[in-house]
């Protein structure tokens, strides 16, 4: 049984209903159809833009969580490297310093092993690169002694190239006309030298077939006794104990430990005299009138300090040891330019250059302290450091070199 119709205020829009069915005008399904299309473009809509903005967020958390990770992992690794590349400097630093304590020991003992080893090396490079790179095969030789051979004659006669320096004593057989003075002008050795190394009277001549004993450098030959030091051993052949130190074939370090048994070359010893009874000498002396030595040169340069000189140039050893106390004052031996002011050198200690501008260059070493600065302009006679013992030295002096246009030159020639 139908219901009575119920019409809406809206003229447009009515229903009718029963108790089981609701019918709908077409204006109304194509409205809820249209309506549900919309809303779910929109919903779909919504749920995608939540989820690119889920990826979105989660994207950018994982890019910066990357490049915090990144640059944690560039900034251990550049302190890594840093650490590492340090550690390798300091390496290569320590083997450097290493290899040249090494070479420097004993100041040239491993000269003559290393030369001997580097030539043996090299001869041996040499025949096992012939044997690789050669084409054609050796061919034995004709060795007999030809008819246009020259034979020479053996000779017992020592010849010794005056352009090397010796480091060793040699033995020398007397010829027919040989005297004394002439064997030591031909070694560059006094006749004293020889004859204290020989064992020759004062007196004594020598006859053809005599073997002489040729030291280095004129001096006297010692053997190292039990308990000995440099500077006994200068004391007892009134020598310079820097002298002894500075020849480079005595092979001493900078503690001067001497071996008992150990040969010393002396350079300038005396062979020392029988005492005598020394006469009495006055209780009172005049004083020594004083001089200001760095101010009264009459040559080219002035001396530097005042003092005597205790060893003089040789090859080993290119300039003079003045002797002074400690803190003495050391003075420019001529006007010129500081080129050198150093507080360390590996032998020479507190030193100082001075360019003269005239090809000249003059060195002051060893000294305790130093008055002037590289770059500064000196005066002949200025103050410049005071007298000390630094760097390879046995006792207080001063050290002066005078260089020639690049050559080490004989400074007493130009004072």
């Amino acid at each position: 049984m139908e219901e009575p119709s119920l019409q809406d205020s809206r003229e447009d829009l009515f229903y009718t209903t029963t108790s089981e069915v609701f019918e709908y005008t077409p204006y109304e399904i194509e409205k809820r159809v249209s309506g549900s299309v919309f809303n779910r473009f929109f919903d779909n809509f919504y749920l995608a833009f939540k989820k690119f903005r889920s990826l979105l967020f989660r994207l950018v958390v994982m890019v910066s969580f990357t490049s915090l990770d990144f640059f944690k992992f560039t900034y251990s690794y550049t302190v890594y490297s840093k650490v590492k590349f340090l550690g390798f400097g300091a390496l290569l630093e320590s083997t450097k310093d290493g290899l040249v304590r090494g070479l420097m020991w004993r100041r040239g003992l491993l000269f003559r092993p290393a030369t001997h080893g580097g030539v043996i090396a090299v001869v041996a490079l040499a025949v096992v690169a012939g044997g690789l790179f050669t084409k054609n095969d050796i061919v034995a030789q004709d060795l007999t002694l030809a008819e246009s051979a020259i034979p020479i004659s053996n000779s017992t006669e020592t010849i010794i190239p005056t352009d090397r320096p010796r480091s060793e004593i040699v033995s020398y057989k007397v010829v027919k006309g040989d005297t004394l003075s002439e064997v030591g002008e031909k070694f560059g050795v006094s006749v004293n030298s020889i004859r204290w190394a020989s064992g020759l009277a004062d007196t004594a001549n020598i006859k053809p077939g005599d073997a002489l004993k040729i030291p280095p450098v004129s001096g006297i030959t010692h053997k190292v006794g039990k308990g000995q030091t440099i500077y006994s051993v200068a004391k007892k052949y009134k020598a310079n104990p820097q002298a002894i130190a500075d020849f480079p074939f005595n092979y001493l370090d900078q503690s001067f430990t001497l071996t008992s048994g150990q040969i010393l070359i002396v350079p300038g010893g005396q062979k020392p005299k029988p005492a005598v009874l020394k006469t009495p000498t006055p209780s009172y002396q005049p004083p020594a009138p004083q001089f200001n030595y760095a101010l009264g040169g009459s040559g080219l340069f002035a001396k530097p300090v005042a003092g005597s000189v205790n060893q003089y140039a040789s090859w080993y050893h290119p300039g003079i040891d003045i002797g002074a106390a400690y803190g003495t004052p050391v003075y420019a031996a001529g006007s010129g330019r500081v080129i050198t002011a150093s507080p360390y050198g590996s032998g020479f200690g507190i030193h100082v250059f001075i360019d003269h501008g005239n090809g000249y260059i003059t060195a002051y070493a060893h000294m305790s302290s130093m008055k002037v600065n590289v770059g500064q302009n000196v005066a002949k006679g200025q103050l410049i450091g005071a007298v000390g013992c630094s760097g390879f030295c046995t006792g207080s002096h001063l050290h002066f070199e005078v260089r020639r246009n690049g050559a080490k030159i004989n400074p007493l020639s130009v004072f």
